[in-house]
């Protein structure tokens, strides 16, 4: 065995890669669906639909993440929401061009209040549920999992929006998603969210790109 071999086959890749093949076909559709969306292809859509409905069951079942399992519950219609809408805005594409844009200092403003206080409200009920529903189970890093609960849904429809700031939702997520899973002994779901902040990175400069480019074609 060479040197460089060594280091290789010393690698736990079961522990890297998770005890689950569930969680390896979820990874996989998760992250060619964020690079697809990064590069405005319609088809991330439905790879996030597969991701969506496999971390569902992994959420509730396996890790006990109350509000990420209802999150990733309510993908499911929030991912074909967003496909229904780059469908149609793609459709009429000739007349009015389908681009990136951020929303109004104002707007952006009320964005953020808006979030604290849903992150509070949400933290709040599902905490106050999981005391008087005996089957849901008791919350797991409350308000870590209510943040990226929030933030996830507002990023998702910002998204679908094509608004610049899906990019900033996405970023706050995707750090807090690292720590989490690693947390919670999933390893794989931890590696995964270091990917999705790197798409992120790489989305929010894909889509200013595409936007200048649009806004200097216009002026010239």
């Amino acid at each position: 065995m060479t040197w460089i071999g060594l280091p290789v086959a010393t690698v736990d890749w079961l522990t890297i890669l998770g005890s689950s093949p569930l969680e390896i076909i979820a990874t996989v559709c998760s992250i060619l669906g964020v690079f697809l969306i990064a590069r405005q292809n319609w088809i991330g859509w439905p790879l996030g639909l597969v991701w969506a409905g496999i971390s569902t069951y992994l959420a509730f079942g396996k890790w006990h993440l109350v509000s990420d399992g209802v999150t990733y519950a309510a993908y499911i219609p929030i991912q074909c929401y967003c496909w229904w809408v780059w469908a149609r805005r793609s459709a009429h594409a000739d007349t009015a061009p389908f681009l990136p844009t951020w929303l109004s200092r104002k707007t952006q403003g009320l964005l953020i209040v808006g979030s604290l206080l849903a992150i509070g409200v949400w933290g709040l009920s599902v905490s106050y549920l999981a005391n008087v529903i005996s089957w849901i189970p008791t919350p797991s890093l409350l308000w870590r999992d209510s943040t990226t609960t929030v933030l996830n849904f507002i990023a998702q429809f910002l998204q679908a929006k094509k608004r610049m700031e899906n990019w900033v939702g996405w970023v706050i997520v995707n750090l807090l998603g690292i720590h989490i899973y690693w947390v919670k002994d999933a390893p794989i779901y931890s590696f995964q969210y270091a990917f999705f902040l790197c798409l992120g990175i790489y989305g929010w400069w894909a889509w200013s790109k595409s936007r200048a480019a649009a806004l200097k074609s216009a002026t010239t």
